[in-house]
């Protein structure tokens, strides 16, 4: 009996050990990508963007009408900017003043302030303009097995896919990580991919950046799955039943 219970702990300790090594850890291979060469991607402009755009010019005065005026209280709110912003309708236009409709959609932000400039010229509205355009509403959705999953905004033009794990508050021990799904909508088309996050091989594709409204899903692994989401932490079960057992083993003695 007793070299029974010996061989259920060793073996549980080694599930454990297993476990943890080949299929929790991130990035296992990463020494064999250093110095790879990254290209970045720049994300376009999609339906449902709300945009902040800022004309100025040498004399402030010419430039004011082209601007949206939320008052100097507000300036530091985004929410605020947010809602006097310019929202991309699902034609992909915007309606700024005087120059009325803009069409923007598929079109990084610096083509759309080359657009917006070179209008500004050519009608003879403005003689030596700055445009400057960001999109205020960047956000991704990440749910499954993750710490805290939901709707996380981000500031930034695309993040990597792990800092958009690390703002969810990591992986929890039972999200598979060798099959991570992202979901991206862009020129009218849903496209999935699938991350493989204990290698480090997709780290130079732009494609696995995140961008404005992709999901990341992160599916539970078996044991998580049959169980109905009862057992959190298979690990943590297994080294509780691994020391139980060593208990029995020690009373039994």
């Amino acid at each position: 009996m007793k070299k029974i219970l010996l061989t259920i702990i060793l073996l549980l300790l080694f599930l454990q050990s297993c476990t943890t090594k080949k299929q929790m850890l991130y990035l296992q291979d990463l020494d064999q990508y250093s110095n790879s060469t990254l290209t970045y991607a720049t994300a376009k402009i999609q339906p449902n963007d709300i945009l902040k755009i800022d004309v100025s010019d040498l004399n402030p005065v010419v430039a004011a009408p082209f601007n949206i005026n939320v008052g100097s209280s507000a300036q530091s709110s985004v929410e605020m900017m947010k809602l006097t912003g310019y929202l991309v309708n699902p034609s992909g236009n915007i309606t700024m003043p005087i120059l009325n409709e803009i069409n923007v959609g598929g079109l990084t932000p610096s083509k759309v302030e080359t657009k917006i400039k070179d209008r500004l010229i050519k009608e003879g509205y403005l003689v030596s303009p700055t445009v400057l355009v960001r999109v205020l509403n960047n956000k991704f959705t990440i749910l499954g097995e993750v710490k805290s999953p939901g709707v996380i905004p981000f500031t930034e033009e695309s993040i990597s896919i792990l800092d958009a794990i690390g703002l969810a508050g990591d992986l929890t021990y039972s999200g598979i990580r060798k099959d991570v799904m992202l979901i991206r909508e862009i020129d009218g088309k849903r496209l999935v991919y699938h991350v493989d996050l204990t290698t480090a091989s997709w780290m130079s594709d732009p494609d696995y950046r995140i961008r404005q409204n992709d999901v990341i899903m992160v599916k539970p692994n078996k044991l998580k799955a049959n169980s109905g989401g009862l057992i959190k932490d298979p690990i943590q079960v297994m080294g509780l039943v691994a020391s139980l057992l060593a208990v029995v083993l020690l009373i039994t003695n």
